[in-house]
């Protein structure tokens, strides 16, 4: 079974590369691309891309149902999406000044999103489940451990990308690793993993952008993995790639370190292109 389940945000993404330094109170010649993102999303067509047969699980806007299902579609990625009809889907601005971004985030639909509609017949269907950190954001503890306990129940492999420094210090360090303590893999960036050690999860793939990436197995550093070298034009999306190809893999059976220097490659082609998801 290679089934893959993706459940997080569906964000409209607006991408904003300038020429040069941004200049207060005038003008700057930009380069501006607006796609449809979310790092759950995202993530969902890279894991198409690599193989996987994904299913992605999301809110929206009731007006753009249609329009993101067939966006999905055009990834391979089947969704199955609820829909808010007191928010919009979500928006986001991403400013891409070199290898760093800044994020202005209206979740929208997203705070919508249920989990109680996952019960444990439909959640066995699925080998792997990869869930955004961003949708565990103002849910209680009480309700992240009893998703993680259906999941896992039901047989699949739980993945979780913590999502935001800046949510999980709103949400409470403490709190955020409480809630996710006992989860299959997580996959955190480096400043994510500062924030968490290893203590939640029985694996750690630390994703350390250009620096590669480290594996820890049960708070042990077992191996490093560099980074393939290129000539990066938008890192947005790179850690969405890298998961994507990292959990398609596991899915087909390849063996965990094996998959994580595929997941490097695609991180690479990632951040080659302007946007957060496979250009072809």
């Amino acid at each position: 079974m290679v089934n893959v389940l993706v459940i997080g945000d569906v964000i409209d993404d607006i991408i904003v590369v300038p020429d040069g330094a941004v200049r207060a109170n005038t003008d700057t010649n930009a380069l501006i691309t607006q796609t449809l993102g979310g790092s759950a999303s995202n993530m969902a067509s890279w894991a198409s891309h690599e193989g996987a047969e994904v299913t992605f699980i999301g809110c929206v806007g009731s007006a753009d149902k249609e329009r993101v299902t067939q966006e999905f579609e055009s990834f391979g990625v089947h969704a199955e999406l609820q829909t808010s009809e007191t928010k919009s889907t979500g928006s986001l601005v991403v400013l891409v000044e070199g290898a760093s971004r800044s994020m202005l985030t209206d979740r929208g639909a997203n705070k919508d999103l249920s989990l109680d509609e996952l019960n444990i017949d439909y959640l066995s269907d699925f080998s792997y489940v990869y869930l955004s950190g961003y949708t565990l954001f103002g849910r209680s503890e009480a309700e992240i451990k009893n998703f993680i306990f259906r999941v896992q129940d039901a047989g699949a492999l739980l993945a979780i990308d913590p999502g935001s420094t800046g949510y999980i210090k709103d949400f409470g360090v403490e709190l955020f690793k409480s809630s996710v303590n006992g989860v299959d893999i997580l996959l955190p960036n480096e400043e994510e993993f500062e924030l968490l050690s290893t203590e939640c999860s029985h694996i750690t793939i630390v994703t350390k952008g250009s620096n590669g990436a480290d594996l820890y197995i049960e708070g042990i550093k077992t191996n490093s993995f560099e980074a393939e070298i290129v000539n990066a034009i938008d890192p947005t999306g790179a850690g969405d790639a890298f998961a994507g190809s990292l959990i398609a893999n596991l899915a087909k059976g390849v063996e965990l370190n094996s998959a994580i220097a595929n997941a490097t490659k695609t991180a690479a082609k990632a951040v080659t292109t302007i946007g957060a998801r496979p250009q072809s």
